[in-house]
């Protein structure tokens, strides 16, 4: 088993040295070792999967919070509700855009609708966001 120096450790991951010692003070990525009297972190093997691990969740847009919560324990039903929560804020987002397509289209024309049109699309942007913002209230609490 090969020990890292931090600095060469983040080389090897592709991340900073800052980044580590913030993952090590919220026990995210604890080094292999630390020493005790100079406080030099090592990392080993076991710590490269460890942040592969880390940034593979990150990149589905788990948080650091759900990352430290789950990291031991990622279960199928963690990453359904991944899921769930990533198709309700695309569903958002899809709608928005094609709010602004529809927008720009009749700004084209020069035909902008008056306020109680807008009332109805603004009704279902409401709506899916607070589908997105519950979901989101109950996995913190």
């Amino acid at each position: 088993m090969f020990i890292y120096k931090i600095s060469e450790f983040a080389n090897i991951v592709g991340c900073s040295v800052k980044t580590l010692r913030y993952y090590d003070e919220i026990g995210l990525l604890i080094p292999d070792t630390t020493d005790e009297f100079t406080g030099y972190r090592y990392y080993s093997d076991n710590n490269i999967k460890d942040y592969q691990l880390i940034d593979l969740l990150k990149s589905v847009d788990f948080t650091l919070a759900e990352i430290i919560e789950h990291k031991n324990n990622i279960s199928d039903t963690i990453l359904k509700s991944k899921m769930i929560e990533i198709q309700e804020r695309t569903q958002l987002l899809n709608y928005k855009y094609k709010k602004i397509a529809l927008l720009r289209k009749k700004i084209q024309i020069g035909k902008v609708e008056s306020e109680n049109n807008q009332y109805s699309d603004d009704k279902k942007i409401l709506v899916l966001r607070r589908k997105y913002e519950k979901r989101n209230v109950r996995k913190i609490a």
